[in-house]
């Protein structure tokens, strides 16, 4: 089988490109990305005939049709603004097609292409990282062993142990711009049968995570696990469907009041004889600052993240409700942070299926298509730990 990876020199698709060079199931692995020179070289770095490395600007639908029309699937792992660029392109090409999420608006959009994807006799499965994408597919877990299902809660936190060696950096655990949209912007959550517009950082909750994570301050923000999960559970009576994070407090301070000032806005402003939108100025600034104060520095990555689906229902007459974890550190091997991990390495597990013609032909979330058990088992070859627990109403 052949995989393209688009937005294939970012940091979650480096480590779905080294997992992927890890299958040797996988005859060709083509890393594209709109920076050429970056997409080439991390290619390069493999050494190895099956990976090669080009440019794609992903806006471009027919020129992006045609680089993939020889792979039989597509991981979309660029900025959800192109999600449904490439997967037109997919839909020309013939191509299967699996992305990291559209922060639900996007998503709401991408579903809509259900009878496309379907006449075209290909796969899309929609938002297969860490959140959403092991989210959903630990709640489909509790979803099949209850009768009802009334409360769906997704919660994502993590801490970080790494040596910084005295060097005091804005490192963001994922994407700034995708921090900015979720610190900024109202959110979607499905509560009380129904969607419901909340306010950025509304919902707080104290949850208790597992040792060393501990007691977190959880937030609604916006994400796209509402965006499907509320239709494929509706069948078991599903009331509430929610998102939380937690990051950790000082990042989480300083992005806050990032946000607050403007810094999430997509609209261009006048500045410096210029125009730029302030979002993109501040992506920019931010990898600056990184790439400047980490010149030079090799730190040993050592963090720990906590992605938990937390479902409630009935089972044979009593109230049950299932807390289904999934933890992991930085890897050992491949000495990457544990959120490059939990979120590069589930699109290279998935991928691979839908290639295979595992997945059924429509547009799916990944609660609906993926199989709980065989993603869990890999993921713990993956050094991910799964972990059950079941509260039951006894009288």
């Amino acid at each position: 089988m052949k995989i393209a990876i688009i937005g294939g020199a970012g940091a979650m698709a480096r480590t779905t490109v080294r997992d992927l060079s890890e299958n040797q199931n996988v005859a060709a692995i083509l890393v594209a990305d709109y920076h050429e020179q970056k997409a080439r070289a991390y290619a390069e770095s493999f050494n190895d005939p099956r990976i090669k490395g080009c440019l794609v600007d992903a806006t471009q639908v027919d020129a992006t049709a045609e680089l993939i029309k020889d792979y039989d699937a597509v991981i979309n792992s660029a900025q959800h603004y192109v999600n449904l660029d490439v997967m037109r392109a997919c839909l020309a090409a013939g191509v299967h097609y699996l992305d990291l999420g559209g922060l639900f608006y996007y998503t709401r959009k991408q579903l809509t292409l259900f009878d496309e994807f379907k006449t075209a006799g290909i796969s899309a499965i929609l938002g297969m990282g860490a959140a959403p994408g092991i989210t959903n597919v630990l709640s489909r877990y509790a979803y099949d062993r209850l009768d009802t299902v009334e409360t769906v809660r997704f919660f994502d936190t993590g801490v970080d142990f790494t040596d910084m060696q005295g060097v005091d950096v804005f490192a963001p655990p994922y994407s700034i711009r995708t921090i900015m949209e979720e610190y900024g912007e109202n959110s979607e959550q499905f509560i009380d049968g129904r969607y419901q517009v909340v306010p950025p950082l509304s919902g707080e909750m104290m949850v208790d995570f597992p040792e060393p994570i501990g007691r977190c301050k959880c937030i609604h923000t916006l994400h796209s696990e509402p965006a499907t999960v509320p239709e494929s559970f509706k069948d078991k009576g599903v009331q509430e469907v929610t998102w939380r994070l937690s990051l950790p407090p000082a990042f989480e301070q300083k992005a806050q009041f990032l946000a607050a000032i403007g810094f999430a806005e997509k609209t261009p402003i006048e500045a410096g004889g210029g125009s730029i939108a302030p979002m993109d100025y501040l992506a920019a600034v931010v990898e600056k600052h990184v790439s400047e104060k980490l010149a030079g520095i090799e730190l040993a990555v050592d963090d720990m993240e906590c992605i938990r689906a937390q479902v409630g229902g009935i089972k044979d007459g009593r109230r049950v409700e299932y807390t289904v974890d999934c933890i992991g550190r930085s890897h050992s091997r491949w000495r990457c942070a544990v959120g490059d991990v939990a979120t590069g390495t589930p699109p290279a597990i998935v991928a691979p299926m839908q290639a295979a013609g595992e997945i059924a032909a429509g547009v799916w979330g990944p609660e609906q298509v993926v199989n709980p058990e065989r993603l869990f088992a890999e993921l713990a070859k993956r050094e991910m730990e799964l972990h059950v627990t079941v509260k039951e109403q006894i009288a």
